[in-house]
């Protein structure tokens, strides 16, 4: 039977949000230290030593006093050898979705931008040891009714430090054309690739999409989406046992001839060709 890129999603807990010893990596190698995907938020924050992480294609090393932001739908692979210490913080979308101003901030952070992730900040440890220490220790108590607010609220101060940390360092988006040309791709590729449906999605003319997005990318429209399609596409050839057939299916391609064409076009091989290589 054809499976999918494995996928693990939240665990039934009395609120979704958890903080776990980065220990328990080493303890379940066959799965995390496999490539898998998330549906949820993962913050790996290290307290001491040194991790290198595989993130959608790329190694990443983590030092002491950072943090590595995770996003939902991103091929990861931890390291199970190295020896380093620290947290993981798992939590969903819908949890901290709590307010007005937390729903923005998941939808215009630079933390979370589609177009910057594998983003590692430096934090310092009198800042984030405090922080994860009472939110854990809070998450070991009896479930209350003003659990969730006080967990939301470390949460927040971990996340807002964390932009804050970020931002120094990039231009920031917030509620631009841009950012939201970079969010609607996210919600709709699978289904249009044309930078029409974009231009009318949010109500901006080609020549004002295509300026905004050449400044922040460095990419035409179509070039970008084009990218995130070639990016979802590589996922599945490598980490799925889906037919090509079946993965140009579930990127909206009708035919297999024409997806075949698409991807040979962008990665200068066929889908088969660019599988047999990373298997």
């Amino acid at each position: 039977m054809k499976t999918d890129i494995q996928t693990f999603a939240f665990k039934a807990l009395p609120i979704d949000i958890e903080v776990k010893d980065l220990k328990f990596i080493k303890e379940l190698p066959e799965m995390l230290g496999q490539p898998h995907r998330v549906a949820f938020y993962q913050i790996l924050w290290l307290d001491r030593g040194y991790a290198k992480m595989n993130i959608d294609f790329h190694e990443i090393g983590v030092e002491s006093n950072e943090l590595l932001m995770i996003t939902p739908g991103q091929i990861c692979a931890f390291d199970t050898e190295s020896a380093y210490e620290g947290k993981l913080i798992l939590f969903t979308g819908s949890f901290f979705n709590g307010s007005e101003i937390d729903a923005n901030f998941l939808y215009s952070s630079e933390l979370l931008n589609p177009i910057r992730l594998h983003k590692k900040i430096a934090i310092r440890p009198d800042q984030m040891r405090p922080l994860v220490y009472l939110l854990e220790k809070e998450l070991m108590q009896g479930e209350t009714s003003f659990q969730i607010a006080i967990a939301q609220s470390y949460l927040r101060i971990i996340l807002f430090e964390s932009e804050r940390q970020f931002s120094k360092d990039a231009t920031v988006l917030v509620n631009s054309i841009a950012r939201r040309f970079y969010n609607a791709v996210e919600n709709h590729y699978k289904k249009n690739r044309t930078t029409e449906f974009y231009q009318n999605l949010l109500s901006v003319n080609e020549k004002k999409l295509a300026k905004e997005i050449k400044v922040f990318s460095g990419k035409t429209p179509k070039v970008y989406i084009d990218s995130r399609i070639i990016l979802e596409a590589k996922r599945l050839l490598i980490y799925s046992d889906l037919s090509i057939q079946e993965i140009g299916y579930s990127l909206g391609f009708e035919e297999p001839s024409y997806f075949n064409k698409y991807f040979k076009r962008h990665v200068y091989s066929t889908p088969f060709e660019f599988r047999k290589r990373h298997y």
